[in-house]
């Protein structure tokens, strides 16, 4: 999938071609006013060829043509959609709106969308697919954004409400956030939980996931202010209390609204943008999330030369720049080097001319961040498979009811820790991972012969600042080797994958003894043969010392 976001369509009738260096103008037929005024978004399929773009309201397919009206988002949201692939399915997406209430015209249109087939052309309401959670008590907000699952197939959907109701003539605009979170699986959407922000949250302005889907961040209108959180894409959760607030460092009232947000590709800084009118200065900062304090650094400066705006959206790029959008006008500015901390991440305010008689506005496409290239999938630890977590969950839960447990090394800790505090690099200890042997089904429960004796073992990793990775046992047999197959054969008995093993966790497969002779019984020794391809470094929190003698001589 990594070539999903190849084609960009956006502005009056404007696009992109990623395919070249740099990318090139190209045209769509996205109207004005009302095309893509603001929300919009595009996908290409797996080898770079566009699908097909939108406006939130609107569907256009490649050669333009019109294949869906009526959607529920609004030419003037911020993030009127963002479109999503079916896992289930290649020929499907799912096409999700989102209205706000800042236009002044009702009805304000909550989270909403379409599946749309691209063989056919026909579309499924997202109301049949789904009953979508009740908005009463709740405003809609411009915010809306989705995060591939670190499986590399699942997606997660994240978009924002504000608590209150909107009158019959206007809403909320400014209200307490609540994070509202989806999921999209083979099968098919769930909605998965609400969480309180703890924060007021502005109608416009966009909301971001990074490149490698750990953090999230929401541009916050006339809050003036930036909020970051972090996300695990494996498990979908939002951490409020990792909440990092960034406040834009001008004082002049209306010069103060952030619109516009964007992660660098190495996902350390942060770029956001003020949106101001008139002839004013829009303004481009930087943010280094690493730093020990965190301030903001500008980076660059735009003028308006005519639109309604400065600067409007910030998005990253499949070439790895930072596209900057200049309402009303022709061209595109761009950060070229936005991995570089300070003004080496040379923004170049025209980097990019558009076809004639088109026009960027507000908008650039809302994009998948994270999107998984087909030519390696990280499905994590647990495998690629939809329930692959919850397979090795369940074959736990058999080890554990086993009567005999034996480690593999009595210094390692009992199997199935929910947590750990050894570091393997600081305490400079060995790097192996600790075995369990799981067998019995009670006290008095032996191995036999003539018996199926089925048992389990987990390999943990106790360590909670490394990973393993290529992990798998080679070989499990018996010592002494003095017996042929037919009467003693364990299964299976070789090359069982593990493949990764993340900081403090374990993982158990399922093996059987089978015995089938008279002669057989005996002491033996189960031996567990294993490699790893290598030990990536996850996180290291301790501080260190450094120290040399020094000697100061009288004159």
């Amino acid at each position: 999938m990594s070539k999903i976001n190849q084609n960009w369509a956006f502005g009056k009738n404007s696009g992109l071609d990623f395919s070249t260096t740099p990318p090139s103008a190209t045209t769509s037929v996205m109207p004005s006013p009302g095309g893509g005024n603001e929300g919009c978004a595009s996908i290409s399929d797996t080898n770079g060829n566009l699908l097909f773009y939108t406006n939130g309201m609107t569907v256009w397919d490649n050669t333009h043509i019109v294949r869906a009206t009526g959607l529920l988002g609004d030419f003037s949201s911020t993030q009127s959609a963002i479109i999503v692939p079916n896992p289930n399915n290649n020929n499907e997406y799912y096409i999700l709106t989102m209205d706000g209430s800042s236009n002044p015209n009702p009805p304000y249109n909550h989270f909403n969308g379409i599946l749309i087939n691209i063989t056919t052309w026909t579309h499924t309401p997202l109301s049949n697919l789904i009953n979508l959670p009740s908005t009463t008590g709740y405003s809609p907000c411009e915010k809306l954004t989705a995060v591939q699952h670190k499986n590399c197939k699942d997606f997660w959907v994240i978009t924002i409400l504000q608590k209150g109701s909107d009158s019959p003539t206007r809403g909320i605009i400014n209200g307490s956030g609540v994070f509202r979170v989806f999921k999209i699986t083979t099968n098919g959407m769930t909605h998965e939980y609400d969480l309180d922000m703890k924060v007021n949250i502005h109608e416009f302005g966009y909301l971001k996931g990074s490149p490698n889907g750990s953090r999230l961040a929401v541009a916050n209108g006339t809050n003036n202010n930036v909020h970051v959180f972090d996300f695990d894409n494996s498990t979908g959760q939002i951490s409020i209390s990792s909440l990092i607030t960034i406040t834009i460092p001008i004082t002049t009232a209306n010069n103060r609204s952030i619109y516009g947000v964007e992660f660098s590709p190495n996902n350390s800084l942060l770029y956001y943008a003020n949106i101001v009118s008139g002839r004013r200065n829009g303004r481009i900062y930087q943010v280094d999330l690493t730093a020990t304090t965190i301030t903001s650094i500008q980076v660059a400066s735009f003028s308006n030369k005519g639109g309604r705006y400065a600067i409007g959206a910030l998005q990253l790029g499949p070439d790895g720049k930072i596209y900057i959008a200049k309402d009303g006008e022709s061209s595109l500015g761009a950060i070229l080097a936005p991995d570089t901390v300070g003004l080496g991440c040379n923004v170049d305010e025209n980097y990019i001319t558009l076809k004639r008689n088109t026009l960027c506005y507000l908008g650039l496409p809302n994009l998948i961040p994270n999107p998984c290239p087909d030519e390696h999938c990280d499905c994590g630890c647990t495998g690629c498979n939809d329930d692959s977590e919850q397979q090795n969950e369940e074959l736990i839960e058999r080890a554990k009811i086993k009567y005999t447990l034996v480690k593999s090394d009595d210094n390692c800790a009992d199997p199935f820790m929910e947590s750990c505090s050894l570091n393997a690099i600081t305490e400079k200890i060995n790097f192996e991972p600790c075995f369990s042997f799981h067998w019995g089904d009670g006290a008095n429960d032996q191995i036999e012969e003539h018996d199926t004796e089925v048992f389990y073992l987990t390999v943990c990793n106790p360590f909670k600042d490394i990973k393993y990775n290529g992990l798998r046992i080679t070989k499990v047999s018996l010592t002494p080797d003095t017996h042929p197959l037919e009467k003693i054969q364990i299964v299976p008995d070789r090359f069982i994958n593990i493949d990764c093993l993340e900081p403090c966790s374990c993982q158990t497969r399922e093996f059987a003894m089978i015995n089938r002779a008279n002669d057989t019984a005996g002491n033996y020794t189960l031996n567990v043969a294993y490699c790893f391809e290598n030990i990536t470094l996850e996180a290291v929190t301790n501080n260190g010392k450094a120290t040399f003698p020094l000697e100061i001589t009288e004159d």
